[in-house]
């Protein structure tokens, strides 16, 4: 539940006046603090009937904190740090308990929930929740860390293993410069065994296991901050202590073939691992699940900052039915793959599903009668019965320099990965005129952009009008969770003014993100949103007139087909997405 609806329902449990959380609202914000840590610090309502009030609209037990036996806390669970950070409190369940290896993490703050998936992967254990009166809780948890340890946690165990090695090297600079002078393929820097190398492989096998699409490891003065990228946002997973921020980033280098020495300008390189039966190994074996990560790293203030993004080789192609497109819009994108030429464009911003949606269709239209060859950096999807190429600039071999080897390969159908040249383009474009089939993309905001944008590029309006067959711009945007989302009250008048139709207007079923134990966050993956616009003999006049990408739009919404904002507001409409990603991705 988002701080407003959590405070809409306070007011109405008589637990804040209408006033009071309209500032204190304002104050979390100014303060960069939870809502609801902010009402616990100032005592603006009573902690016991928050907490109840917060079990009942989480759907989380209350937890008496009588009840809480301190020696049930573990002192292996977690560091001292990250309990402080997140003000959360863990207890061992009862031996006798079946799920006896399981944590309770006990919280005050709904904020603190996105950290449950944190301590499964820190912790390898089960995780339950439970909701707790804030100040006691708090007063609890500041005993435990007074009484306890630090340095129990799975990531104190692998730097007091580091440390262990550095006293064994004298020092940890000898161990340090032992790591960044070692070659690729020493012992030093691939024995399986080590700390570092586990927890490095854990943070990438916990990622594939999230299902995000980057990572970023970003060192800072005292910590290491490792973030994923779920569902087009950034979630942090865990904060080594900075000393461990050269040796991490070391790791990363030499798995991917980078140079390690070099620590003043940006570098590029590629790793591969993979998975079988949940776990990594380091062989290709029948039935492992291959992940590619394309590595890089840029210098930064406190040291080297790496981005690893993640292509998944032996993700499984999508059915043409499960893009999301709506039935119209499926049968544009089918109709245009069973031409003999032409030349098919998908479009959208970085991570909007491109990719998939041109696998979709080659998958479509893979038979043993058509040649089917792709350009890519890399290759993203492995299909049998296409032929697929990695570029590699470094080599010498291009997007273009692909094409012109395709076009003496009898193909019948091409795919590129990105146009970024005008020679692509213009090799593209009269490959789409000679009878071959041509798919490819372009980072471009909506269909009739992408038209104004080739042009741009230098390919001739006349050659456009002969090649283009559709337009396909699309989003990926965040699907509301269907367990805890509720509804939202809007008028018609700001309905219509949001874009809907009266007829949207009135059947509207408009709901907004809670966050629950399924979720955390209110979301539960990605739907995807487009608008796909076929070529016709009105808009190739307005190609030809020279016209504006807004008069091509216009054209086509004349025309019936859905824009971008228009589609996502038909799933709004349907209670799918929230109107506030709807106009932050649409808008």
């Amino acid at each position: 539940m988002l701080p407003q609806g959590l405070a809409e329902t306070l007011v109405d449990s008589g637990l804040l006046l209408a006033d009071q959380a309209e500032a204190a609202l304002v104050m979390a914000q100014q303060e960069s603090i939870p809502f609801v840590t902010l009402l616990i610090r100032r005592g603006m309502t009573d902690s016991g009937r928050l907490a109840a009030t917060i079990a009942d609209c989480f759907g989380y037990p209350l937890l008496d904190i009588d009840a809480i036996d301190i020696n049930a806390c573990p002192a292996d669970a977690l560091d001292r740090g990250y309990l402080q950070k997140h003000r959360v409190l863990p207890l061992q369940l009862p031996a006798t308990d079946a799920a006896s290896t399981a944590l309770l993490v006990v919280f005050a703050d709904p904020a603190s929930l996105q950290v449950l998936d944190d301590i499964r992967m820190q912790t390898g254990r089960d995780v339950n929740a439970v909701v707790a009166d804030g100040p006691r809780l708090w007063q609890l948890l500041d005993h435990v860390l007074t009484e306890t340890t630090s340095g129990n946690s799975p990531s104190d165990a692998v730097l007091r293993e580091i440390h262990a090695d550095d006293h064994r090297q004298n020092g940890i600079t000898a161990l340090l410069d032992t790591a960044n002078n070692a070659p690729a393929n020493s012992p030093d820097s691939r024995t399986d065994d080590a700390p570092l190398v586990r927890f490095v492989d854990n943070v990438l096998h916990d990622a594939i296991c999230r299902q995000a699409s980057d990572i970023h490891i970003e060192p800072f003065e005292t910590s290491v901050r490792i973030r994923c990228r779920v569902d087009g946002s950034l979630r942090e997973i865990i904060r080594p202590p900075a000393n461990l921020a050269p040796r991490i980033i070391s790791r990363i280098k030499v798995m991917a073939d980078m140079d390690i020495s070099e620590r003043r300008l940006p570098q590029d390189g590629r790793l591969r691992m993979t998975i079988k039966n949940g776990n990594h190994h380091s062989t290709t074996r029948h039935g492992t699940r291959i992940v590619d990560f394309r590595v890089s790293s840029m210098p930064t203030l406190w040291g080297e900052k790496v981005v690893l993004r993640l292509l998944d080789s032996s993700a499984s192609c999508k059915n043409m039915d499960d893009l999301g497109y709506d039935p119209g819009q499926q049968a544009l994108y089918r109709a245009a793959l069973q031409k003999s030429q032409g030349l098919i464009l998908v479009t959208g911003p970085t991570g909007s599903g491109k990719t998939v949606s041109l696998y979709a269709g080659l998958d479509l239209i893979n038979t043993q009668e058509r040649n089917i060859s792709t350009a890519e950096d890399p290759v993203e999807i492995q299909l049998d019965g296409i032929n697929q190429v990695a570029v590699n600039k470094r080599s010498g071999l291009d997007f273009a320099t692909a094409l012109k080897a395709f076009m003496r390969q009898d193909p019948d159908i091409i795919m590129v990965g990105e146009i970024r040249d005008q020679e692509t383009a213009d090799i593209a474009v009269k490959a789409a005129q000679t009878g071959h089939l041509v798919l490819s993309t372009l980072h471009t905001n909506s269909a009739a952009g992408s038209i104004v944008r080739l042009l741009n590029m230098g390919v001739p309006a006349y050659n456009l009008c002969g090649s283009l067959s559709l337009v396909i711009a699309q989003r990926l945007v965040r699907r509301l969770c269907p367990a805890c989302k509720a509804p939202a009250a809007a008028s018609q008048e700001q309905l219509r003014a949001a874009g809907m139709t009266a007829a949207q207007s009135v059947d509207a079923r408009l709901f907004t993100p809670v966050g629950c134990k399924h979720c955390h966050q209110g979301f539960s993956g990605r739907v995807c949103v487009a608008e796909v616009l076929p070529m016709s003999t009105e808009i190739n006049q307005l190609i030809l007139d020279g016209a504006s990408a807004s008069d091509i739009a216009d054209a086509a919404r004349a025309m019936g087909h859905l824009s971008l904002r228009e589609s996502a507001l038909t799933r709004v409409a349907r209670g799918e997405l929230s109107l506030a990603d709807a106009d932050r991705l649409t808008l």
